[in-house]
């Protein structure tokens, strides 16, 4: 994904899809996969409003505010409205080792949300039939 600078971004590697729907909808997931309108994406994932990105970054203790902010800053920029929050699922690992990542990131005024990935892809599907913007990453 390219930023309106023409940058390549360096956490995603490509797009590998795009729901037409008015909303994406994750119908099933695992600790290895999860499925959008009945395709299976393997993790990791990246989801920014209705497109879905392959996630370079396999390791979650890898991600860091720069990472987000970059992420934040170009899905705002796609015209769509603000991203309201960003939601990072876990599908392995422990919450707690990322509270450092949290608190970066409200001091950064990023709004983060951390959790296990199946409370991710719940809490991802209410917000997109609320019709919120949102950008999400499960690893």
């Amino acid at each position: 994904m390219k930023d309106k600078s023409n940058k390549q971004l360096l956490s995603l590697t490509f797009k590998i899809a795009e729901v037409q729907k008015d909303f994406l909808t994750i119908s099933s997931y695992s600790k290895t996969f999860v499925r959008i309108e009945n395709i299976k994406y393997n993790l990791p994932i990246c989801i920014i409003g209705n497109s879905i990105f392959q996630w370079k970054e396999e390791n979650y203790l890898n991600l860091n505010v720069n990472t987000l902010q970059e992420l934040y800053d170009s899905s705002n920029s796609c015209g769509n409205g603000n991203t309201e929050v960003i939601i990072v699922g876990l599908s392995k690992g422990k919450i707690n080792k990322l509270i450092g990542l949290k608190n970066k990131s409200m001091n950064a005024k990023l709004p983060l949300e951390i959790m296990q990935h199946d409370a991710a892809c719940r809490t991802i599907n209410i917000l997109s039939m609320e019709g919120r913007k949102i950008l999400a990453i499960i690893i």
